[in-house]
């Protein structure tokens, strides 16, 4: 577990729902990173095809394999602020604003 120090906390001060300061609802908030990620189809098909040779031992597979990366970051990743209120009610990619 680590910690925010004042300047962080203050950055992170506002819930990027409700636009309130989480401290509104109480002393909890979510600190979450989002990332936008795009999956290696090609790299994919390579370890299907490497469990399908091995019978579909998928765990078998894992261990045999190259362990290549499978997906990559497509934008930097995004830090935001929840309050526990907002935390409660379901939401979208969409109502964070974050989408393109």
């Amino acid at each position: 577990m680590s910690g925010m120090r004042e300047d962080e906390l203050r950055d992170a001060a506002e819930c990027h729902l409700c636009k309130k300061p989480f401290g509104n609802s109480g002393p909890i908030f979510w600190r979450l990173t989002l990332k936008r990620m795009v999956l290696d189809v090609a790299a994919a098909q390579r370890q299907q095809g490497l469990t399908m040779m091995l019978g579909g031992e998928a765990a078998l597979a894992r261990v045999m394999g190259a362990n290549e990366v499978m997906a990559q970051e497509v934008q930097p990743a995004v830090d935001i602020t929840i309050c526990e209120g907002c935390a409660g009610e379901p939401t979208t990619i969409y109502d964070l604003g974050l989408s393109s």
